[in-house]
């Protein structure tokens, strides 16, 4: 048994585009509410990635700067930058000068006037 299709009149295709028009709208609206929490919630981990990779920059160019110095420290110069600076100590041949700073009387370095490698 085949059913006959009613052909429909202008007005029945207006109000059946109508109802499909309503009906498109809503499932989109309803899509929209559903997927528009998770689209913000992308937005703001997307935010967070981007802080987080500055911040890794950041602590990177910090770790190179560490370890720069650290390798200045391990090196010769340093150490004989640090031992004429703190300790005073010249070597064989050469003079130890302190520039006076006016107004302030600095005393002797400790080992004024001894050879620290010996005789």
């Amino acid at each position: 048994m085949r059913r006959r299709r009613k052909k429909l009149d202008h007005k029945g295709r207006r109000l059946l585009w109508k109802r499909r028009f309503f009906f498109l709208i809503l499932a989109g609206f309803l899509c929209a509410l559903f997927l528009l929490p998770l689209q913000l919630k992308i937005w703001g981990l997307e935010r967070e990635l981007l802080r987080l990779r500055r911040e890794e920059q950041a602590l990177l160019q910090k770790q190179r700067e560490i370890r720069e110095k650290l390798e200045f420290y391990r090196s010769d110069a340093y150490i004989e930058e640090a031992a004429r600076r703190h300790l005073g100590l010249v070597k064989p041949g050469e003079v130890l000068v302190v520039p006076a700073v006016p107004g302030r009387v600095q005393p002797r370095p400790k080992n004024y006037g001894q050879n620290p490698y010996g005789d």
